[in-house]
């Protein structure tokens, strides 16, 4: 069960991503995951600074709070979308073999997900062998 600092801790960092206010939120994120280290709700608090960074237009900060949220969780509930936004992420930075190979591993990882039929899309426009 989630302490109640936690919670709240989470929420405003949430409410500040909801707003579009994405370098605050990256921020309260960031702070967020320091001080809850591997709480129930780290691997969406990584995952959603990866979304805030990403739409700041750091894309290689997002890849790595992506990986953050994937490997501290790697069967949790986020680690789909978490893969699929570090292989379209490593994609739009150029490292096109690597993101083929981490949108399989969604595919391969979590076959019945959302986040595989997303992959597996992406893996076709990109030209993934």
């Amino acid at each position: 069960e989630l302490a109640f600092a936690e919670r709240q801790d989470f929420d405003r960092a949430k409410a500040a991503f909801d707003e579009g206010n994405f370098e605050v939120a990256a921020e309260r994120f960031q702070q967020f995951t320091d001080t809850y280290q591997g709480g129930p709700l780290s691997g969406l608090a990584h995952l959603l600074r990866g979304e805030s960074l990403q739409n700041m237009g750091r894309t290689s900060s997002a890849a790595r709070a992506y990986l953050e949220s994937y490997s501290g969780t790697p069967d949790g509930p986020t680690s789909p979308l978490a893969l699929l936004k570090l292989g379209l992420s490593l994609d739009g930075l150029g490292q096109s073999s690597e993101a083929c190979i981490t949108l399989g591993e969604v595919t391969t990882r979590f076959p019945n997900s959302e986040a595989s039929l997303e992959a597996q899309a992406a893996r076709g426009s990109m030209g993934c062998s």
